[in-house]
């Protein structure tokens, strides 16, 4: 990976020495919960209210996942991900594997997000993903952000909330620096 684009990650000063910490209470900072239409799960960050939506497009054309803003600072508009967000940050490598899509971040890209298909091929609308060797039907991925730069973010700690597909309950695991 070029040095470049390693300046760009903002979550890899996050993961380049985490340490996992189960059972901790969920942040205490609330958001705007979105509702958009075939949304898998959303991104939020400490910086403002605006939010990462990454949903499954009804017919997909190129792309089968579509991620955009919301902007709530911003009457809650939908607003693009501009190249340098779509590229280095928020964006996702997709690949198929038959009876799923393989989602990975751009910015880390060594936690999959599955997506399975249902017996017609239509994706779901339930992400899954494996954190702290716990399944998780993701709904949140939320990124405390103490300071830093933009090219260089002092993260605090990554949550990722969502539901236990076993036992249908609550979940959050969070990765603390």
């Amino acid at each position: 990976m070029p040095f470049t684009k390693a300046c760009l990650l903002p979550l890899l000063l996050f993961f380049t020495g985490p340490h996992n910490v189960r059972d901790m209470e969920p942040s205490n900072i609330t958001f705007q919960v979105p509702n958009e239409p075939n949304m898998l799960f959303y991104l939020q960050r400490t910086p403002n209210e605006n939010t990462v939506i990454y949903a499954v497009r009804p017919a997909p054309l190129k792309e089968p996942i579509d991620i955009y803003w919301k902007r709530y600072q911003f009457d809650g508009r939908r607003e693009e991900l501009n190249y340098i967000q779509r590229t280095f940050a928020y964006g996702m490598k997709v690949k198929d594997k038959g009876d799923r899509l393989e989602m990975r971040s751009v910015a880390y890209d060594k936690i999959p997000i599955s997506v399975y298909k249902h017996a017609n091929g239509q994706l779901q609308d339930k992400a899954f993903i494996v954190v702290n060797d716990h399944a998780i039907i993701l709904r949140r991925i939320f990124i405390a952000i103490n300071g830093g730069t933009f090219w260089f973010p002092n993260v605090e700690y990554v949550e990722f909330s969502g539901i236990d597909p076993r036992t249908n309950f609550p979940v959050v695991e969070r990765f603390v620096q």
